[in-house]
């Protein structure tokens, strides 16, 4: 018996023990970040201050999800840099409140098209705000509210964009290519333009771009997208074609089927689509990508012929897909975009991967995507026009791609490629004149420059 009471002893002073460190524990907790009770006039102060600071910055965000917290500021540590310059880089030195006892206002941030971004910590000390960040991105870090797209998953990105601007080693030339540039290009120099529902085709002549064919389509069809596929040695052109004599209204709709060209531009093959609804073609590897709806379909082809092999899910629809390796590490990075917003991922036997996106929500972008290394840098930049028929370009940076159009004038267009086939890229420029005038800037050896 007196065993037992021993035993039963030891076990009461074990729990008790436990209980003592739990308690301890939660109250460290507690201290750390505690709830905190707010007079409704409080309350109403602190968040006129955080709509003002949400205001400045073009952000929103959700108020049900809003929550005070009573906080002691973080310290000055190196742990904590990143946070301190998140906040700095808004306009609020937090560092120098390092160590004071705080009010912090938490919730989910808001793009201007209403998707997440993260959560916002606002922090108040003495009733002002002291500082402002949010925690989103790939890495769950700290983020300026100046950050308004960073990467949403890690890339792997080997190296980013040195950009200082348009590089001096290009001679202008003239030629032919219709304004709205074009979409797609093959290893030869030939360029493909959808102009009236036609495929018109361009290359580079001594040092002159021209019109070398034009592929029309009877029978009411008519071309809505156009990509070149590389089986091996060969290369030859993939066209989407719309019914245009049909009752449905948008072309997406009376998409009817996917031609095939051989390398003298011959019919082929065909297929025939079903239940349209497809919108872009693009290609990587020998397989042909159909965008359909919000999907990407592979089409690969077999012993009969062109089949659909694999579907996959996307939460947005695809007007133009254009397939590049911007950073040259190997993989490519798949562009899309859906005529609002832009959009990167990788592509892999697991899916596609989402690597970031801009949240606008609203009609902006305008025409097919283009990239090109314009300064010499060995890293690509991505162009494509707004509603206006401007260039917009973006750079690849460690938070993401990021716009610089600080030298691109009104008006102006910039369709990147490797013209002349030296492995680096020209241009055709677009000027910002009445006329839209068009030239070709191709890059020079460097023997010849001056």
């Amino acid at each position: 018996m007196p065993f037992e009471r021993n035993e039963h002893m030891k076990k009461a002073i074990m729990l008790l023990l436990g209980v003592c460190i739990f308690c301890m524990a939660g109250c460290d907790k507690e201290e750390e970040d505690q709830g905190i009770s707010l007079s409704a006039a409080e309350q109403e102060a602190y968040i006129a201050q955080i709509d003002g600071v949400m205001d400045t910055f073009y952000w929103s965000y959700d108020k049900d999800s809003l929550v005070f917290h009573s906080r002691t500021v973080s310290e000055d540590t190196a742990e904590n840099a990143r946070l301190f310059a998140a906040s700095e880089d808004g306009g609020y030195p937090l560092k120098s409140a390092a160590g004071s006892q705080s009010v912090v206002a938490t919730a989910e941030l808001l793009h201007y098209n209403g998707d997440m971004a993260g959560e916002v910590n606002c922090i108040f000390v003495a009733n002002e705000l002291a500082g402002v960040y949010y925690m989103g991105g790939y890495d769950n870090g700290a983020y300026s509210l100046r950050e308004r797209n960073p990467f949403l998953a890690n890339g792997g990105v080997r190296t980013y964009e040195n950009w200082g601007g348009m590089n001096t080693v290009y001679k202008e030339y003239g030629g032919s290519l219709p304004v709205d540039g074009f979409v797609a290009k093959n290893r030869e120099g030939v360029v493909t333009s959808l102009q009236d529902g036609r495929v018109e085709l361009y290359h580079i002549s001594g040092k002159v771009i021209s019109r070398m064919r034009t592929l029309r389509f009877s029978g009411g069809f008519e071309a809505i997208s156009a990509a070149f596929v590389t089986e091996e040695a060969e290369e030859y052109l993939v066209v989407l074609l719309a019914d245009m004599a049909g009752e449905e209204t948008e072309e997406a709709a009376r998409a009817a089927k996917v031609v095939f060209y051989d390398s003298n531009f011959q019919i082929k093959e065909e297929l025939s689509l079903e239940n349209g609804g497809s919108t872009a073609l693009a290609s990587e590897e020998g397989k042909v990508f159909l965008f359909t709806g919000q999907a990407m379909e592979t089409l690969e082809r077999g012993d009969e012929g062109w089949t659909a092999t694999r579907r996959e899910t996307l939460r947005h629809k695809v007007s133009q897909c254009h397939i590049t390796d911007l950073d040259g590490d190997g993989t490519a990075e798949y562009l899309m975009t859906d005529g609002m917003d832009l959009y990167m991922y990788h592509h892999s036997e697991m899916g596609l991967l989402k690597l970031w996106s801009t949240h606008l929500g609203v009609e902006s972008l305008y025409g097919a995507l283009y990239s090109g290394d314009l300064n010499g840098d060995g890293v690509k930049e991505v162009y494509i026009c707004d509603a206006t028929g401007t260039a917009i370009r973006y750079i690849l940076t460690e938070r993401g791609l990021r716009s610089s159009n600080e030298d691109i004038q009104y008006g102006q267009a910039i369709y990147p490629c490797d013209w002349n086939g030296d492995g680096i890229d020209d241009y055709w420029n677009i000027t910002e004149d009445i006329d839209r005038t068009g030239s070709l800037f191709l890059s020079q050896p460097a023997s010849q420059r001056g």
